[in-house]
């Protein structure tokens, strides 16, 4: 059951961080997915106390992260997602996440930096790819929220030149920690 929703784990990280790479939002229904499996997982796997402090450090890192989208820092839903990614790690691992998040972070913006133009075709690739799979499969935009049929339909107008989808660095940071150092406390 561990490996089964590790493995849940990774792929939601992975999605995200494709999702916020080509539409530059991070969807609620994915860190949804991951506050169930928390759910899930808790009661197995964490001493009660261990979950208190979790949830503690959960809403301390929800506070700081409205607070910085308040003062325009960050995205509502990277604040919400780095909140749900700190529940995962708690006391023991909430350090280590935002170093490899930070590390993670600073090389892609020095990638955005460098290949600005290459970076933006990849992504308008990636984006058409899924609106022309919502097209041939409809079932698809309830899966992504329906990005094919909503405000994003045909046109990018939400995003930027100087945007960073910082979800992609979130989901690395989180992978990569989860690689090193799985949830065991």
């Amino acid at each position: 059951m561990f490996f089964f929703i590790l493995l849940l784990i990774i792929l939601t990280h992975f999605l995200i961080g494709v999702y916020d790479f080509s539409f530059y939002r991070i969807p609620n229904l994915f860190l949804g997915v991951l506050l169930v499996l928390y759910a899930f997982y808790a009661p197995f796997f964490l001493t009660l106390h261990y979950v208190l402090i979790s949830l503690v450090i959960f809403a301390v890192m929800l506070a700081l992260g409205f607070g910085l989208y308040a003062f325009k820092v960050i995205g509502a839903g990277d604040a919400k997602y780095i909140a749900v990614t700190c529940l995962w790690f708690g006391s023991h691992g909430i350090i280590p996440l935002l170093f490899i998040v930070s590390l993670v972070g600073g090389f892609l913006a020095l990638l955005y930096l460098l290949f600005r133009d290459h970076v933006a075709r990849l992504s308008d690739w990636v984006w058409l790819k899924f609106q022309k799979a919502e097209t041939s499969y409809p079932w698809l935009q309830n899966v992504w929220l329906e990005s094919g049929t909503g405000s994003e339909k045909g046109k990018r107008e939400n995003i930027g030149s100087r945007m960073i989808p910082y979800g992609v660095a979130i989901a690395a940071g989180s992978i990569i920690m989860l690689i090193m150092q799985p949830i065991t406390h």
